[in-house]
């Protein structure tokens, strides 16, 4: 009968998950330059917004036959989005929805 202790198990798969590593270890990529690095946020939106969110990505399949995500989306509506009156606008209007001054 050729029964193994748990604690031999372990150090098998142990041991084959690092030869796996090893093989997957290659040349590191290279920083990207400073101006392609980007930083992450975290954002949360109503369901109002979400909704938004949805219409853009559908209008740019629609259009362009790509899904797109919904990081893209943002960068979209923040490179779009016009420095007017209206700005101010829509920050009154989520202000009212979130329920705080801003």
């Amino acid at each position: 009968m050729n029964t193994k202790t748990l604690q031999e198990k372990l150090a098998r798969s142990l041991d084959q998950a690092n030869v796996k590593e090893k093989k997957r270890s290659g040349p590191q990529a290279p920083d990207p330059p400073a101006e392609r690095r980007c930083t992450k946020l975290s954002v949360s939106l109503f369901d109002a917004d979400l909704e938004r969110v949805k219409a853009i990505r559908a209008y740019v399949l629609q259009e362009r036959g790509v899904s797109i995500s919904t990081s893209q989306v943002i960068k979209l509506a923040l490179r779009t989005a016009p420095l007017s009156p209206a700005l101010c606008k829509a920050l009154d209007q989520a202000a009212a929805e979130d329920g705080r001054k801003w």
